[in-house]
């Protein structure tokens, strides 16, 4: 088992020895993160994916026999406190992509241990630079710590020479410029 830390600080899960990837509420993610240390064999309660490796935890009991409920509430990711640091770069070898809770590419973890996510949708489109075996770097704000590493990506590529932008979050995407036709109209507002 390793964490998957976040690059806002914490984590938001952790992966098992098999490669599934569990995911925890923002909410108790501390709570997990001090119940079971890397190595640990946990007895996981939760929804599972049924074709990626994924899971939401419900539930983890510690091999001590500690148990953690998961109490669902979703909070903020980023503290209005947090302050943004210098840029950190990753680079290697990617071990296995990383998904979201919603079963969307989201980014990679490196044999390193050390993660790099992205929204969906630039996962999407660098999906090819997201494989196992593949040399990653990326450049992004994130967190170094006792849990890991992790990055929001703002940069990535397959060498330090040939990094692309990458936009960071989920950014909705284009609609009409203000002042003309089509600003005003909502999608699907005409629908019933």
């Amino acid at each position: 088992m390793q964490f998957l830390p976040a690059p806002h600080g914490g984590i938001v899960g952790f992966v098992l020895d098999d490669g599934t990837q569990v995911f925890v509420s923002a909410a108790q993610a501390h709570t997990f993160a001090g119940l079971v240390k890397v190595g640990d064999k946990v007895d996981i309660r939760g929804l599972k994916g049924q074709v990626l490796p994924i899971m939401r935890a419900f539930s983890v009991t510690s091999p001590r026999g500690r148990t953690v409920q998961d109490s669902f509430i979703e909070m903020p990711l980023h503290s209005p406190e947090m302050i943004a640091g210098p840029d950190l770069v990753l680079h290697g070898e990617v071990w296995m992509p990383l998904y979201d809770v919603g079963g969307n590419l989201s980014g990679a973890v490196l044999k390193d241990h050390s993660v790099i996510y992205l929204s969906p949708r630039e996962a999407a489109r660098v999906a090819s630079l997201l494989k196992p075996g593949q040399t990653l770097y990326a450049v992004g704000g994130g967190s170094s710590g006792e849990l890991g590493i992790a990055i929001d990506a703002r940069e990535i590529g397959p060498a330090v020479d040939k990094l692309v932008n990458i936009t960071v979050g989920n950014v909705p995407p284009p609609g009409p410029a203000p002042g003309t036709p089509g600003y005003d109209i909502i999608p699907g507002a005409d629908e019933h």
